[in-house]
C-alpha cells in the first residue's frame, strides 16, 4: 500500500487554521463532510473527542492520530492536516503536534488502516521529512515529498 492511493491534494489541508484539538478535530472533520465523505460531522466530532480525553492520539514527536468508525465510509478515509504553531494534544513528550492524520474506517474494521498507519509512521519518523512538510506551502509539496520517499522505499527494498 501506498500512502499516495490515499493521501491526495483534496485530504491534505495545510496549514491548519485551529488552534486546539477539539478545534482541529472538527476542522478536520468539516473538510471531510465538504469532501462530501460525511453527511455530518457532530456524533463522530463528540465520539473522537471523548476518546482524546480518555486517552491522547498523540504518540510524540509532533505527531497525533485521532480516529473512529464511521457507518458511513466503506473503506478507509483520511486526512493530514499540518499546523505551523502546533496544537496541544496532550503528547507524551509534552511537545505540539504540528501533524494531525485523522483516520476513519467502516464499523466492520479495516486491515487497509493498521497497513497505513504502520507505512505513515515509517516516513513521518524522518525528521527530515517533517521539516519538508513543514516548509510546504500547497498540499502538492507535501504529496511530492511523499511520492518521493515511497519511491526510496520501494527502490531499497529491491537492493
Amino acid at each position: 500500500m501506498n500512502l499516495c492511493d490515499i493521501l491526495n491534494q483534496g485530504n491534505v489541508l495545510l496549514p491548519l487554521k485551529s488552534r486546539s484539538r477539539g478545534q482541529v478535530v472538527q476542522e478536520l472533520l468539516d473538510h471531510l463532510h465538504k469532501m462530501g465523505h460525511l453527511s455530518g460531522t457532530v456524533k463522530l466530532h463528540k465520539h473522537i473527542q471523548t476518546e482524546e480525553e480518555n486517552q491522547s492520539s498523540a504518540t510524540g514527536r509532533g505527531i497525533a492520530y485521532p480516529h473512529s468508525k464511521s457507518i458511513e465510509i466503506d473503506g478507509l478515509v483520511c486526512i493530514l492536516g499540518i499546523s505551523q504553531r502546533g496544537i496541544d494534544f496532550n503528547a507524551p513528550d509534552g511537545q505540539n503536534c504540528h501533524f494531525i492524520l485523522l483516520t476513519l474506517i467502516p464499523n466492520k474494521g479495516s486491515v487497509e488502516h493498521r497497513k497505513f498507519i504502520n507505512r505513515f509512521r515509517a516516513m513521518i519518523n524522518h525528521g527530515d521529512i517533517r521539516t519538508q512538510f513543514l516548509d510546504a506551502k500547497k498540499a502538492a509539496q507535501v504529496l511530492k515529498v511523499i511520492s518521493k520517499w515511497e519511491t526510496q522505499e520501494s527502490q531499497e527494498e529491491f537492493e
